[in-house]
């Protein structure tokens, strides 16, 4: 049963290769052979501040946040679930200790690359580094469309937005990482959240 829903998961980033980018059955077939299915327990971190980024991966199911400490306070800065990658590529290519936080707010499920497979993908598999450069660019900016919406904003209109634009994430972690995300008090959150409801 497991070794089925593992296919299951890398069905799922196969589909997201296809719908995104120049990407084919035989394409597949090579790249198949070099990642992994990775679980990541709620709470664990998948990148830690001060090591190494062993991994890049494919959030198949779950939601993660990229976080760091401030003066004290643990500070949300993104979230990412299902079809988004996951992980520090600055750590991982050169082989630094991460300046990153990655945790799973649910049980993660990745499909996962460790460097030699990526590496080993690359020879096999050319055109890979070419969708490797496409998926960080798309990366990029969809973390910072993440945190336009943040700008100039009042609390309510931060709020309505985050409920506008990530429903899928509402429901599934909890509030303080909203608030914190949000740059708001957890309270003032919980007022707002009963003036809409």
């Amino acid at each position: 049963m497991q070794a089925q829903n593992n296919q299951d998961y890398k069905l799922s980033f196969k589909k997201h290769l296809q719908d995104n980018y120049p990407f084919s059955e035989e394409d597949w077939d090579i790249m198949k052979e070099y990642c992994e299915t990775l679980n990541v327990p709620k709470n664990e971190y998948f990148v830690q501040k001060g090591k190494v980024c062993r991994r890049m991966g494919f959030i198949a199911e779950g939601v993660m946040r990229y976080c760091m400490e401030r003066d004290g306070d643990d500070i949300t800065c993104y979230f990412i679930c299902e079809n988004n990658f996951a992980g520090d590529p600055d750590s991982f290519f050169a082989h630094k200790p991460s300046e990153k936080n990655v945790q799973a707010l649910t049980d993660c499920i990745l499909i996962a690359f460790s460097l030699d497979s990526v590496q080993k993908l690359s020879k096999a598999f050319p055109r890979f580094t070419e969708i490797a450069a496409a998926i960080d660019r798309r990366v990029m900016m969809e973390l910072m469309m993440q945190r336009d919406f943040l700008l100039n904003a009042d609390a309510a209109t931060k709020y309505q937005k985050f409920i506008e634009y990530y429903p899928h994430i509402l429901q599934r972690v909890p509030l303080g990482y909203i608030a914190s995300f949000l740059g708001i008090k957890q309270q003032s959150l919980s007022r707002l959240r009963k003036q809409i409801s």
